[in-house]
Parts: C-alpha cells; sequence; structure tokens
C-alpha cells in the first residue's frame, strides 16, 4: 500500500518433469488441484494474463465453485501487439465482468476491433523492465485493484520472478511425468 501497487500472486501448473503443456489434454493437474486454483481466483481482484496464453489455453480464467461468484474476477489481458483471437471461451463472460485488454498506445486504431467486442482498453507505452511493470502496476492499482493474480507461461512468469515483482507464487505439480506428450511454451 504504501507503493500504490497491488499485491501480486502468481500460479502456474507443471507435471512432475516440469513442462507447462500438456500437448494431447487439456489440464496437466488432477481436479484437486483445479478446483483449489478455482477458490484461489476467488481471492483476488483480478487476473492477469498474456494474449499468448489465453490464445493457447482458452480458459474462461474465472472462479468454478458452486455459490461463489464465477463472474470474477476481473480480467486483464496483456497483448500488445494486438494479437488475441477474436473468439474465445470466455467472451460469454464479457458483458458480466470486466475484461481489459492492455496494449501500447500506438494500437490505437486497431485496438477498437476489440472495444467493439465489449474489451476494456488500456494503453501503456511499454512493458519491458521493471520500472515499466510498477507503471504498469500503479496503473491497475488507480482503478481499484489490490490484489492480482497472474496467470501466464513461463516466459512471462520468468520476466516477474526476475524483476522480483511477484508476491507470492502458487505452484500446482502433477505425480505424473508428460515426457513427449509435454512441452514449456517458452
Amino acid at each position: 500500500k504504501k507503493l500504490s501497487i497491488p499485491y501480486v500472486a502468481a500460479k502456474i501448473a507443471i507435471s512432475k518433469d516440469y513442462l507447462t503443456i500438456r500437448k494431447n489434454n487439456k489440464w496437466i493437474t488432477n481436479d484437486f488441484s483445479r478446483k483449489t486454483a478455482h477458490l484461489l481466483r476467488n481471492n483476488f481482484d483480478c487476473i492477469i494474463s498474456t494474449s499468448q496464453s489465453i490464445n493457447l489455453d482458452d480458459s474462461l480464467l474465472n472462479c468454478r465453485i458452486n455459490g461463489l461468484n464465477n463472474n470474477k474476477p476481473d480480467l486483464i489481458i496483456i497483448d500488445l501487439k494486438l494479437k488475441l483471437k477474436k473468439k474465445l471461451s470466455f467472451l460469454n463472460l464479457i458483458k458480466k465482468r470486466k475484461t481489459y485488454l492492455v496494449t501500447k498506445k500506438m494500437n490505437k486504431k486497431r485496438s477498437l476491433a476489440y472495444k467493439k467486442l465489449g474489451y476494456k482498453i488500456i494503453f501503456i507505452d511499454q512493458l519491458k523492465d521493471k520500472k515499466d511493470f510498477i507503471l504498469f502496476y500503479k496503473k491497475i492499482y488507480k482503478m481499484g485493484y489490490s490484489r492480482m493474480l497472474t496467470e501466464t507461461g513461463l516466459t512471462f512468469l520468468n520476466t516477474l520472478l526476475k524483476n522480483k515483482l511477484i508476491h507470492d507464487l502458487y505452484i500446482f505439480k502433477s505425480c505424473q511425468k508428460l515426457g513427449k506428450n509435454g512441452k514449456n511454451n517458452d
């Protein structure tokens, strides 16, 4: 709160042999891990993800536990090059929860198509180093988000870890090795 930035946690699922993508199935972890992840999502104001992760997973990125609000948390998608697919599963929820698209200022004209789909657009200069991320975090904090959960692939997560921009890291590790049936998105 002193820095006017949100509390940031990250979640990642990995196999026993440390792979993050299962080629022939949607999930790496078991049902208990997925339910725990949904409960974890319920404790945050927003989820941050990247267009690359969302295009790959086509996840709803919401809390799907009976009795809890499955239209939450709000979603913030980092898409600096505007490569987010136009037809994704979570678009059914876009009118029920706030969904933001974070892109560069130079994409103002191209972002109109996403705005018509219901996205709220956040423009930034860049997102390259720790200073840029702190400015981005402050912008999110001013919007009223004090607790963020990051659900991304290894590339973005490694950037946050290297710059010490995460307060907690939740690792859901499967007891199965994926071998040739898995890969990393790095």
